[in-house]
């Protein structure tokens, strides 16, 4: 449900809410997670008002790591960045 909110100030209180609720529940690992929410309340506020995530950045340093590690590293830069080329092309 928090996700679906477009005004940051409906998600805090129901964030706000869900995290007491979370926190009545007495399961460690819950309440974990609850505070790590809290932690990350401006990112989840600001995603609540620009609806943009960095998913598709992450993907693909996560795919330069797998090139990089099939490879055993590069001793040409260049051809490392061909490789980078190439992978973004076929994405």
């Amino acid at each position: 449900m928090l996700w679906r909110y477009k005004y940051a100030k409906s998600a805090s209180k129901y964030l706000d809410q869900w995290i007491l609720w979370a926190m009545e529940t007495g399961i460690e690992a819950i309440k974990k997670f609850a505070r790590g929410l809290d932690r990350a309340r401006d990112g989840i506020l600001a995603f609540c008002k620009h609806r943009i995530t960095s998913a598709k950045i992450e993907a693909f340093n996560a795919t330069i790591a797998r090139i990089v590690r099939r490879a055993c590293g590069y001793r040409d830069l260049e051809y490392l960045y061909l490789k980078i080329r190439q992978e973004a092309l076929e994405t």
